[in-house]
């Protein structure tokens, strides 16, 4: 399943258009799509001005040719009708069909006619409104929500809902199912949109596929993962499973290197070192004794590095001048899969230049608040191409944490459909810094790892979760391969 923002669904749509598709076609076959669902005797359209109310307007000449009885109700301004919505308004008009004019005077009217539908269908504005639907459209969304028991079935999104949010405008239709065209919109992953848009059905136009091409984000689901997550060889040793290097904590961040060096070998790692300071490997050998560590040495030498096959740094490395001076060293003297966290993501927004021709895969794991450090944005911007725009620039993988969180090469784009909020709790960027880097030196390539670790995090973190009000990132470590081992079995299934 994908995921697009208002812009990129703009864009998906612009993409048809440049790729042979003219916008009556496209309209054609989005009430196709709709039409599929349509069970039902008799029909009340509500159709706004532009595409969304084109796609009202086709569906109501199929529903009428289909023997239904069918209302259309337009409003009043006719004189900025969409292209698609002016052709497909005359086509209405050419067969004879019921339409009424809205308008303040003939509301009560109006809503006494649509209380006699079987359907109330909600084609007036899509997912390009930006503001609170107001004058003769206001009226009609207060009036429509009164009819607590109609079905109401909204085109694409119901009026009134910020696409990208899933937020409220002033005045927004409650639907009781939506019809979705071409992907989940970004503000249906807000499980509050789902008192406005009521059951929400996805439904892909009958199109060539250029979903790549405009760059709309995938849903990582278990079906997605699955043929992913490796299975254990018989023949696999502690050496076949990689050995990772993580440059973390110090003695007043013990905990974040503690929890990172864990969650790295219950993610399957053959050997986890962790390069720290002596009171962590104090504490280490006590939480986690199947680690190694070694003493952080002042300055390292490209010699350090060369034995590991993924390295992470940052989960409590404190922000010290030996810490930017680490995170320099790391980037000049190793040439490994590399993790950037925490601490070093702060360091490191200081010195975006140190990202500049590394080739090889360098994941940051930012939450919004570090990803606002490492990239100036605004709240109005649209943080799916926000996200996208800078891994592509830095040639880097981004893994947004959040709900859903976000991973992307500036190419590719996910979404990870695990996790809940019962998981928010310090430490738990740690545990999957700590996942994420065991993949990489498992052999994965830098978008499986990530991936890998985010969906399988938040796996462990809903199976917690169900009788647990809050998630412990310790707990959470300790359920890591159980929750490998269930997905490895529901694959074999």
């Amino acid at each position: 399943m994908y995921i697009g923002s208002q812009k990129l669904m703009m864009d998906y749509d612009q993409c048809l258009i440049n790729n042979g598709y003219s916008i009556i076609e496209l309209v054609d076959k989005a009430s196709d799509c709709l039409l599929k669902h349509m069970n039902y005797s008799s029909y009340s359209l509500l159709c706004g001005p532009g595409n969304n109310g084109a796609d009202g307007l086709s569906l109501a000449l199929k529903l009428m040719k289909q023997g239904k009885k069918v209302n259309v109700y337009i409003f009043e301004d006719q004189n900025h009708l969409s292209k698609a919505n002016r052709y497909y308004l005359d086509c209405c008009y050419e067969e004879g069909m019921h339409i009424v004019l809205l308008h303040a005077d003939v509301i009560d009217v109006v809503m006494s006619e649509i209380a006699k539908s079987d359907v109330v269908i909600d084609a007036m504005f899509g997912n390009g409104l930006n503001s609170s639907p107001r004058g003769i459209y206001q009226i009609v969304i207060e009036e429509l929500n009164h009819l607590y028991d109609k079905e109401i079935i909204a085109i694409d999104i119901p009026t009134g809902l910020d696409c990208d949010s899933g937020n409220p405008y002033q005045s927004v239709i409650c639907a009781t199912q939506t019809i979705t065209l071409t992907a989940l919109k970004n503000g249906f992953l807000n499980p509050d949109s789902l008192f406005f848009t009521g059951k929400v059905i996805v439904e892909q136009l009958d199109v060539d596929d250029v979903y790549d091409e405009v760059g709309l984000y995938q849903l990582v689901d278990e079906e997605f993962i699955l043929p992913i997550l490796k299975d254990r060889q018989f023949y696999g040793h502690k050496g076949t499973y990689g050995r990772v290097g993580l440059i973390t904590g110090c003695q007043d961040y013990k905990g974040a290197a503690l929890l990172s060096g864990k969650s790295a070998v219950y993610s399957g790692s053959g050997i986890v070192n962790v390069i720290t300071e002596q009171q962590v490997i104090d504490s280490l050998t006590v939480f986690c004794p199947e680690a190694t560590t070694q003493l952080r040495p002042p300055i390292f030498q490209k010699e350090d590095f060369i034995k590991y096959q993924a390295l992470l740094i940052g989960c409590g490395l404190g922000q010290s001048l030996d810490s930017y001076r680490y995170v320099m060293d790391v980037f000049t003297l190793s040439t490994q899969p590399l993790v950037i966290d925490a601490d070093a993501l702060t360091i490191l927004a200081t010195r975006l230049d140190l990202l500049k021709n590394q080739e090889r895969d360098i994941i940051l794991t930012p939450h919004m608040g570090e990803f606002k450090r490492l990239c100036d944005f605004c709240e109005e911007d649209d943080i799916l191409l926000v996200a996208k725009d800078f891994a592509r620039q830095h040639n880097v993988i981004l893994v947004l944490k959040g709900p859903y969180t976000m991973i992307t090469d500036g190419q590719e784009a996910y979404r990870i459909a695990t996790g809940n909020k019962a998981m928010a709790s310090g430490g738990m960027g740690d545990v999957l810094a700590g996942m994420i880097v065991s993949f990489l030196g498992q052999g994965y390539s830098g978008i499986q790892a990530a991936m890998l670790g985010v969906y399988i995090h938040g796996y462990a973190g809903d199976q917690i979760a169900r009788d647990a009000y809050t998630v412990i990132p310790s707990q959470l470590i300790q359920y890591i391969p159980r929750a490998m081992k269930e997905l490895i079995q529901k694959r074999e299934l």
